[in-house]
């Protein structure tokens, strides 16, 4: 590593890259230690991008994924373990998380969960980047989303590092500077034109060498070629500015602006008229929805009709519920007829809470169950765990809400993900339906992955025993054409799945298909 560093020396008054102004460089940031390195930090990134082109180019998702999530890791310690500073804990923790969704993606097929798990990837190395180059222990909640959300941004603004310090490496660089090696290179160039004729001539005079030279200049000039080269440079900048984005700031001091809290006043009143109309809207929840409706509702409403409808609405007020929560305790000025209101609001906010999730269940058993519906009880489960939390907060402002959150909605959603969501839906659409139709068929085959695969095969086996699979009906929605047709291509689906995937995008949801088809 020092042999790579020694063409861009430290210590570099013209060419050393301005990173910050004069005022700023009396608390350096840990950039000034990056970019002086770039023959540590660029080879990291270098290596980076290699493994991402190794791992995707060509290949579906699967343990690629696992294995890409071990490989950033590393390299993200060993970028820790350059800058000369200690893993913190809590970065342990998000490590595990990002870990954990990578081995998750091993385990399904689900497009859904795959592209979910990315995000959540993406999110637990925003947090853990600034955990570790920031002292985010005095950050409230609404300082760490913001933080969050302007990190991205900050490496964008980075772009033009990876350029510039590259350069600036080889132009200093010990080799670039040896006569001997000036001097092939320059032999090299004027060789270009030569071996050009040369080539040309001789592919003339002999068939078998043209040949050879015509496939070398097929794989050189290929479109996978320059794809491959394309993604590892992707991946080389993508990885040097997030390296030079995250430590940007890190290690200059914060100065406090000064910040004066509104008057409880302001807050009271607006509460206080919101938490009115909460008030009407729970008691109504209370008298005609819990109750099974057994309060008289008005004309013009069935009970069924009443209770399936509003819980998406019902969910976007519970969580701008808790946003204003916490932004009363944060922007006003603390009181206890405040905290009387934030208490009464959150036990209105859980009773909004249970309202959705009931009127989810209700619209569930009606038109049965998908992943959104599943994923709203999810987000509905993780909501009650969260307002308990923020509730505390309004009580003890030391208390470390986003830390709580981020484990809460970590734990919640990981063992979500590791549960394989499509093979409960499965089985609870083929336990409600007495008989399955062409639509409730196609459901269970196109629109689920195959993670379903093991209760879908023995649900069509037991149907095609139960009838006679010659030309006819099965009920009065299905035909036997229909089904033998379906069937057959659930069944070259997974076949498919199984052998066109290799060691790279290897998925155990697959294997598990295949079992079960061969059983």
């Amino acid at each position: 590593m020092e042999q790579l560093n020694s063409g861009l020396p430290v210590n570099q008054e013209d060419n050393q890259p301005t990173v910050l102004d004069s005022a700023e460089n009396k608390n350096p940031s840990l950039l000034h230690k990056v970019r002086p390195n770039f023959g540590i930090f660029g080879g990291i990134s270098l290596l980076f991008g290699a493994s991402y082109t190794f791992l995707f180019y060509k290949a579906r998702l699967g343990l690629n994924i696992l294995l890409f999530t071990v490989i950033m890791t590393v390299l993200l310690v060993i970028v820790i373990k350059s800058l000369s500073i200690k893993v913190k804990r809590g970065t342990a923790a998000y490590y595990t998380g990002v870990l954990l969704l990578g081995a998750s993606c091993l385990f399904t097929s689900s497009w859904i969960l795959h592209f979910l798990n990315i995000i959540g990837i993406l999110l637990l190395l925003d947090l853990s980047l600034l955990h570790q180059f920031y002292d985010d222990q005095e950050w409230d909640l609404l300082k760490h989303l913001t933080r969050m959300l302007l990190l991205p941004f900050s490496c964008i603004a980075t772009i033009a590092m990876p350029f510039k310090d590259s350069l600036l490496f080889f132009q200093n660089t010990e080799i670039l500077k040896n006569k001997k090696v000036r001097n092939i290179l320059l032999g090299v160039v004027i060789s270009l034109p030569l071996l050009g004729i040369m080539i040309g001539l001789l592919s003339s005079a002999d068939l078998l060498f043209r040949s050879m030279f015509k496939n070398i200049y097929t794989f050189i000039f290929s479109s996978n070629l320059f794809a491959v080269i394309f993604m590892i440079i992707m991946g080389f900048l993508a990885c040097y500015c997030i390296i030079c984005g995250s430590t940007a700031k890190a290690g200059i001091e914060e100065v406090p602006r000064p910040f004066t809290k509104a008057d409880a006043s302001i807050a009271v009143t607006a509460l206080g008229l919101l938490s009115l109309v909460y008030a009407i809207f729970c008691g109504i929840q209370i008298l005609y929805l819990f109750t099974g409706g057994f309060s008289v509702l008005p004309k013009g409403f069935t009970f069924s009709e009443y209770a399936r409808r509003g819980f998406f609405e019902l969910l976007l007020v519970t969580a701008i519920n808790i946003l204003l929560i916490i932004f009363s305790t944060k922007y006003f000025e603390d009181s206890k007829l405040i905290r009387i209101i934030l208490t009464f609001m959150t036990v209105c906010t859980y009773i909004m809470i249970g309202s959705a999730a009931y009127r989810m269940i209700l619209y569930i058993g009606a038109y049965n169950l998908t992943f959104l519906r599943l994923f709203v009880l999810l987000f509905l489960f993780i909501d009650t765990f969260v307002l308990a939390g923020v509730i505390i907060y309004v009580f003890n402002r030391k208390f470390p809400l986003f830390h709580y959150c981020v484990i809460v909605t970590g734990v919640c959603y990981i063992a979500f993900s590791f549960s394989k969501p499509d093979y409960y839906i499965a089985y609870y659409q083929i336990q409600q339906k007495e008989e399955l139709d062409i639509v409730d068929i196609n459901f269970l085959t196109n629109v689920l992955s195959l993670d379903a695969a093991p209760v879908v095969l023995p649900a069509l086996e037991e149907m095609e025993e139960s009838n006679n699979m010659s030309v006819g009906q099965i009920n009065d929605f299905l035909t036997k054409e229909d089904f033998i047709l379906k069937v057959e291509q659930y069944h070259e689906t997974i076949r498919m799945e199984k052998y066109n995937r290799k060691l790279r995008d290897f998925n155990l949801s697959y294997e598990g298909a295949y079992r079960a088809l061969n059983k």
